[in-house]
């Protein structure tokens, strides 16, 4: 399976908020895996100016290392440019093994897109 993943690669469509940009990934595209996926999600996400980043993945099925790998990569590449990465989507299993892994802290994980952004400043609860 995860053989499969890999030779099919990675799509990643980006979505610009006011404040933040929405990256979100699927399985089957052009992208290869682990570091040339971090490296074209940096770049996706460096084109907008933005450093504020949620990286969608609802749609991405049983995470693997390689991936765990490119994820940690990215946020650690953004917060290191004074950004923040948040990450919405991720199935129970999957947050267990980002908070065994001990990544949790890097990439904190969020129910939605909405909730990863928080309510705007001045709105009304």
């Amino acid at each position: 399976m995860v053989f499969e993943r890999e030779r099919a690669g990675w799509e990643a469509s980006v979505e610009r908020g006011p404040d933040w940009v929405f990256v979100r990934l699927r399985a089957g595209g052009a992208i290869g895996g682990g570091a040339a996926l971090a490296d074209r999600l940096l770049g996706m996400i460096r084109e907008h100016h933005v450093h504020r980043v949620v990286l969608e993945l609802d749609e991405v099925q049983g995470m693997d290392d390689a991936l765990f790998a490119a994820l940690t990569r990215v946020g650690s590449r953004i917060r290191d440019d004074g950004g923040l990465v948040r990450v919405c989507g991720l199935s129970v299993a999957d947050i267990e093994r980002l908070r065994a892994a001990g990544h949790a802290d890097d990439l904190p994980h969020f129910e939605s897109r909405s909730a990863a952004v928080g309510p705007r400043c001045g709105a009304v609860s």
